[in-house]
């Protein structure tokens, strides 16, 4: 069961990876479609926050979520931690309910956000970009393989 997890976790994460592909496969695009980019990003968070409260509807969950939003929404890396709140969510979808819809919807986030971050880098090289980007958003992964591994035990 914890293999499963972890597999469709990597596949949400590369998601991130595919938006980098395709922001390389039009470069030329990007600048006039980042407003576009920004809205779906915007528009996917909102309707994973939506399903997810909607298939597992608890106070508890709803003062969790909204606490860490509000929390990560005084930063000026909001984006990034918004991204490491999502295996918060992948999680308690798995544990609960609407897990079905949650991960391909997180595996869509990071379709836009791949593309905004490669847009914000486009002077590096491909490799770099690859690599920061690895360990810019590695803390999505990491709390997903720690909620994972917490998951066995409780």
């Amino acid at each position: 069961m914890l293999i499963t997890y972890l597999i469709l976790l990597l596949i949400a994460f590369l998601g991130l990876f595919v938006g980098l592909l395709i922001g390389w496969l039009a470069k030329e695009e990007l600048k006039p479609g980042m407003i576009f980019l920004d809205i779906l990003r915007h528009v996917i968070f909102v309707a994973i926050i939506i399903i997810f409260f909607v298939k597992n509807w608890s106070i508890l969950f709803v003062l969790l979520i909204a606490i860490i939003l509000i929390f990560f929404s005084l930063s000026k890396y909001r984006e990034t931690l918004f991204y490491y709140s999502l295996p918060i969510i992948f999680f308690l979808s798995w544990k609960y309910n609407g897990f079905a819809m949650i991960a391909p919807l997180i595996f869509l986030y990071g379709l836009p956000l791949g593309s905004i971050y490669l847009y914000r880098q486009l002077k590096e090289k491909k490799k770099n970009v690859v690599l920061r980007a690895l360990y810019s958003y590695a803390g999505f992964l990491i709390n997903g393989i720690i909620l994972g591994l917490l998951g066995l035990f409780f």
